[in-house]
């Protein structure tokens, strides 16, 4: 016997499920729209997708549902027959603008996006804490793929500036640092901070670089060295660990944040910052997700819940502690030495 129509199931929730579905169609229409570079080609003045289709040596039929894709998903706006930027693309993907974040949305395209086709495997494979003492990898922690992130990076500080004071504070060590870029922000923000990059001896050359360019080698200095290994250095009142925790295990960060203790002056504060989940562990669903990509990049560690590293803190001797979401998942965690 046929099922009845009252049998079917409601099509806004199979609706709901192709659109998961397809996400990562939306996803490659977003990287492949930077790396074509489409954003810098509208830069100057709308055209027609014949046009494009000939700037980037496309056969016009298959640009023009490309571009009604990437219309579709709100980088693009069509008026007439001819398309031009939104203020979406137009600030992040125009190369050369201070906020441009096309070296970030092709690190995702080339380097993330690959590394999630096995997630299966990585899921069945992965073993806490067994990378630990390991090597990151290049195409992870490495300084190529720091430098690509860099403007990000930079966008977090300088939000970070905003949302927490750090007037009565004199320098940061930023650890596991990258490229600077966080330092950078935060000191093109406060006219008195200065800031210690700490990070591996190869990262430490691509933050140098980011240093100079942004004028700030006098007050920001870039030292080279493993945390696991070497002693840290000398002299902060602020310890900022961003994107950090889940690059070592749990008792390697309890360690680092017991030298960092011992290290700081009373009145100290401790800064963790980054994806952190909440204590459901159900959101932000970008914390949530990256979690799998520490799993698919062989982390020893993902990512950890609000009161987990609160009570880290705590346990180190860290008191006052509290967090606040200051740009869109990313949170930060502070305790203070008293």
């Amino acid at each position: 016997m046929k099922n009845s129509l009252h049998d079917l199931p409601a099509a806004e929730r199979l609706s709901e499920l192709l659109d998961l579905a397809v996400g990562y169609q939306r996803a490659k229409v977003l990287f492949t729209f930077a790396e074509l570079g489409i954003a810098d080609v509208l830069q100057k003045k709308p055209l027609e997708a014949s046009e494009i289709a000939r700037l980037k040596n496309i056969e016009t039929l298959a640009a023009d549902r490309f571009l009604s894709a990437a219309v579709s998903v709100g980088l693009l706006e069509k008026d007439g027959e001819k398309y031009k930027n939104t203020d979406l693309a137009e600030q992040f993907l125009v190369s050369g603008k201070e906020f441009y974040l096309g070296g970030q949305i092709k690190r995702y395209s080339e380097r993330s996006y690959p590394a999630w086709e096995n997630l299966p495997d990585h899921l069945k494979n992965w073993k806490y804490g067994e990378t630990a003492d390991a090597a990151p990898e290049e195409d992870d922690q490495g300084g190529e793929a720091m430098a690509e992130q860099h403007n990000l990076s930079l966008l977090h500080g300088r939000y970070l500036a905003q949302a927490f004071d750090f007037s009565g504070f004199k320098k940061i060590l930023d650890l596991g640092g990258g490229t600077g870029a966080m330092s950078i922000g935060l000191c093109q923000h406060y006219a008195h901070l200065e800031a210690c990059v700490f990070d591996l001896p190869e990262n430490i050359k691509v933050a140098q670089e980011f240093v100079n360019d942004s004028q700030l080698q006098t007050r920001i200095e870039c030292v080279g060295g493993d945390f696991q290994k070497d002693a840290l250095p000398e002299n902060f009142d602020v310890a900022l660990l961003a994107n950090f925790m889940s690059v070592s295990d749990e008792s390697a960060n309890k360690k680092v944040l017991r030298e960092i203790y011992e290290k700081l002056p009373v009145g100290g504060v401790c800064l963790l910052s980054g994806l952190i989940l909440d204590d459901s562990r159900l959101a932000p669903q970008t914390a949530v997700l990256f979690c799998l990509e520490d799993i698919c990049w062989n982390a020893p560690d993902v990512e950890r819940s609000e009161h987990t590293y609160a009570e880290w803190l705590r346990e180190t001797g860290f008191t006052d502690v509290r967090s606040e979401i200051y740009l869109a998942s990313t949170k930060f965690i502070c305790g203070y030495k008293k």
